[in-house]
């Protein structure tokens, strides 16, 4: 069971559960994830979401070792792999009801589309944050779109090209953390939080939620066809030389040797 759930009043409180791997997203976890967001779009049975991590941290991202499987995928496996990032994101960004998303400890890559589509973002102010693809050779194509329109084109540049770690004080800066609380206090005031926005209207909680979205989406319109060009980046990226050479100078723990060649 990659996710748990438990229901108190009004909420639904939603755990990535993959503890061993930090909760590392994959197929299957995606694809629940996914699922859970289209299923409970219209039930009744809580108006807010709290999303977070079992075992005291968020998500290392996309899980590496599905990740090394790409080499021996075609291009349309690997494709197919990266629309399930499009289609969670999706899902989770035009979910109907207000999702509070808590941080433990941290949150790499891909599951920092996850908090740019939250409406609401809490962390510890141990938590620690990075887009790591390009250190892997990869694109941070599938979050890219939802990130921009979250924290802007600027802010984005810096952190997709770095690749550097960032603390809580500047996710928070960015705009990709709405606050930060001390690590014994953070579950008990993302609940608060939670409690907070459930004792409002639902139908008005919805209403407000199509409407920011349709602000959201003509600032930075995310269409089927901006999803397809990023799935076909990171697909072709994965079976890619660098992106081969930078997940497997991860797992055996070496610096890269990247392909100087320019291409074009």
């Amino acid at each position: 069971m990659t996710l748990i759930k438990k229901f108190s009043t009004g909420i639904c409180h939603l755990q990535l559960n993959r503890p061993a791997k930090k909760n590392a997203l994959n197929a299957a976890i995606l694809s629940e994830l996914t699922r859970f967001f289209e299923e409970t779009a219209t039930s009744s049975q809580f108006h807010v979401l709290v999303l977070s991590g079992n075992g005291g941290f968020f998500s290392a991202g996309a899980d590496l070792d599905w990740m090394r499987q790409a080499s021996s995928q075609s291009h349309e496996q690997n494709l197919a792999d990266a629309q399930l990032f499009n289609r969670l994101y999706a899902a989770m960004f035009h979910y109907p009801k207000p999702i509070v998303l808590r941080v433990d400890k941290g949150a790499y890559g891909g599951a920092l589309g996850l908090l740019a589509c939250a409406d609401v973002v809490t962390c510890g102010s141990d938590a620690r944050f990075a887009f790591s693809e390009v250190r892997l050779g990869l694109v941070p194509a599938t979050v890219a779109p939802w990130v921009v329109q979250r924290i802007g084109a600027a802010k984005a540049r810096e952190l997709f090209l770095s690749a550097a770690p960032f603390d809580a004080e500047t996710a928070r800066a960015a705009g990709l953390v709405n606050h930060i609380f001390p690590g014994e206090k953070l579950d008990l005031k993302t609940r608060e939080l939670a409690t907070q926005i459930a004792q409002n209207s639902p139908t008005a909680l919805r209403a407000t939620k199509v409407l920011l979205n349709r602000l959201a989406l003509s600032v930075v319109p995310v269409d089927e066809n901006l999803q397809a060009y990023c799935a076909g980046l990171i697909a072709e990226a994965r079976t890619a030389p660098d992106g081969q050479e930078g997940v497997a100078a991860f797992f055996e723990q070496r610096k890269a040797k990247w392909n100087n060649s320019q291409g074009g």
